[in-house]
């Protein structure tokens, strides 16, 4: 009968261990970061759009948000969300739904943005041999 060295079990164990709880963590994370991201066709038939925020702080920021054709300004905090100003201005509403709607590269398919990053990196390759 062979012997079975104890330690060398062990360290397998151990290593397997890490593999499959670092493969779940991981796909849990690529899940999180999927799942909670909404894409704009998800968002095209919203009556509520973000369209700026701004960081503050730990656990602070304020948004600028399109309620039903509405443009708001809202504070967050951890505990609770504050109405700031109703920006009423009708400049300052047609620079804010202009500068969201040229924002056109994250409206488009990922297929489409990688098609772009590799025109991208095709013309610039193509400058350098030149």
């Amino acid at each position: 009968m062979e012997s079975v060295s104890f330690l060398s079990s062990l360290v397998k164990m151990v290593f397997a261990l890490v593999l499959v709880l670092g493969l779940m963590i991981g796909s849990m994370y690529f899940i999180k970061k999927i799942l909670h991201t909404t894409t704009p066709e998800m968002d095209r038939g919203s009556l509520i759009k973000i369209l700026a925020s701004r960081y503050l702080g730990p656990k602070n920021s304020i948004l600028v948000i399109d309620v039903a054709g509405e443009i708001i300004a809202v504070g967050l905090s951890n505990s609770q969300m504050t109405m700031l100003t109703k920006i009423s201005d009708r400049d300052a509403l047609e620079k804010l739904r202009n500068a969201k709607m040229n924002e056109d590269l994250p409206s488009l398919p990922i297929t489409q943005q990688l098609s772009r990053y590799k025109k991208k990196i095709t013309s610039v390759v193509s400058e350098l041999r030149k």
